[in-house]
């Protein structure tokens, strides 16, 4: 869906709440702040949305007992740069062509200069904008009165290696020997400081992302020998349509790094690489509860709107994938938590978008905006939770490639036609392809209508490759 603001108008019970803090002190709060926070490559093992039964998350799973929490959110692609530029332009990959990271997916070269970053609508609605880590994935330095892009930090001297895959454990239990670490105190920093006008501060944090690597005090919290793997049958892959297949063996589509084959070869390989995303995530975790608690004894508390978003999921052997990008539902199912101050605590079950964060807190904020953005404003499911809510949330990977996830069901279209259906109330693993059963042709045809029929057809070399490998050729606009 494409929206256009104005949006929908605030309630009064919102309008007095971010009004009421315009007299006094802290006159800069007459409008909300907002903390945004992004944590790369965090899937669903979290604790609040039970993705891992040994997940370590108390501080993210703090923030959704006390906001509204999305516990079907979606992000538009499963790979940082589409994702990404998806969320921060309001654009959906298949309309602007930013599909991977090769440099003709860049969006500065893709996306109209006016079609402005989350960030410069802010900043042009009167806001003071800093942000620092991984908030875009291509550069963009538009938008921002402040931003630190690049900090080092320790890295691993027993760095292990599986294939491509990569974990070690840091010889320190200072966070701030870590690069995310002072990301955190950097953005504290930023939140500390005397504001004259509203802020807009976005804190990237780039763990979990490869190499798992954090400090020893994570690792600590979880045996290798007890850690729980992923239940992947050895027929799970069987009633895949043949990109299906491609897909769960590779990065791409077309390169095959023989991920699984390579971890379930070594004795003890899964185990250690299940620890080290899990400590990873609980490290993440920290500098979350870190910048939580210096926004608690802030001055902004009580008018700072709070963001906190992945940008997509993440296998650690499920469909025998490892990785992000594919379709599935641990490759796009991500945290999504907004807490509003002063709004009641609520779990959403209605799957929604990361794409649905831009329209949003324009709405939220009250910023003006002419440029239409793809999404649906959340505010009616914060002020209303247990209303209806129908829309369906659609992904995509690559050309022509799609997923629709309405009410309980998930459709993968490939681009060669090939299609898999799961019901994830039934299923939640989605280890019944139901597209393979001739009774469920209407419901494939009732979801097959929420994609489009055709998409910017923008071709890097992997894409390329991967679309030459079945006939015809994919092809779109």
């Amino acid at each position: 869906m494409r929206t256009k603001t104005p949006f929908l108008l605030f309630s009064c019970s919102l309008l007095l709440l971010f009004t009421s803090y315009s007299s006094g002190e802290n006159s800069t709060d007459a409008k909300p702040n907002v903390l945004f926070i992004a944590v790369d490559d965090l899937n669903d093992w979290v604790g609040y949305l039970g993705g891992h039964p040994q997940a370590e998350t108390p501080h993210i799973d703090a923030l959704a007992a006390s906001g509204t929490a999305f516990v079907n959110s979606y992000c538009p692609a499963p790979v940082c740069g589409p994702s990404r530029t998806a969320l921060m332009y309001g654009l959906a990959p298949h309309r602007s062509g930013s599909y991977g990271h090769h440099a003709s997916y860049n969006p500065r070269k893709l996306i109209a200069e006016d079609q402005l970053p989350l960030n410069l609508v802010f900043q042009q609605n009167g806001y003071h904008t800093a942000g620092c880590g991984k908030i875009f994935h291509y550069r963009e330095e538009r938008g921002w009165d402040h931003y630190r892009g690049h900090i080092g930090g320790m890295v691993s001297q027993n760095r292990k290696r599986f294939g491509g895959l990569s974990c070690g454990i840091l010889d320190t239990n200072d966070d701030s020997d870590t690069q995310d670490g002072q990301l955190t105190d950097w953005a504290i920093e930023q939140l500390n400081r005397g504001h004259e006008k509203p802020f807009f501060i976005a804190l990237g944090l780039k763990k979990p992302h490869l190499p798992w690597e954090a400090p020893k005090k994570y690792f600590e919290r979880f045996e290798s020998e007890d850690v729980q793997l992923p239940h992947v049958p050895d027929n799970d892959l069987e009633d895949l349509p043949v990109i299906g297949k491609l897909f769960a063996n590779a990065l791409v589509g077309f390169r095959s790094p023989a991920d699984h084959e390579t971890v379930t070869k070594i004795p003890g390989a899964w185990k250690e690489l299940v620890r080290a995303y899990l400590a990873t995530c609980t490290f993440a975790d920290a500098n979350v509860g870190r910048i939580l608690d210096a926004l608690e004894n802030s001055p902004h508390r009580d008018n700072t709107i709070v963001v906190l978003w992945g940008d997509h999921g993440w296998h650690l052997g499920e469909k025998k994938h490892w990785r992000k990008m594919s379709l599935w539902e641990r490759g796009t199912r991500t945290p999504f938590i907004i807490k509003v101050p002063g709004g009641e605590p609520a779990r959403i079950e209605a799957p929604v978008s990361l794409q649905d964060i831009f329209p949003t807190l324009v709405d939220l904020c009250q910023l003006e905006l002419e440029q239409q953005v793809d999404g649906n404003s959340l505010v009616p499911l914060l002020q209303t939770p247990s209303m209806a809510w129908d829309k369906p949330v659609l992904m995509s990977h690559g050309p022509g490639n799609f997923a629709v996830r309405h009410g309980p069901w998930r459709l993968i279209r490939y681009a060669d036609g090939g299609e898999e259906l799961y019901h994830l109330g039934k299923d939640p693993g989605e280890y019944e392809n139901l597209a393979i059963h001739p009774g469920r042709e209407a419901t494939r045809a009732t979801l097959r209508a929420h994609i489009p029929e055709s998409w910017r057809y923008v071709m890097g070399p992997r894409f390329k490759k991967f679309s030459e490998a079945f006939s015809p050729p994919v092809t779109g606009e």
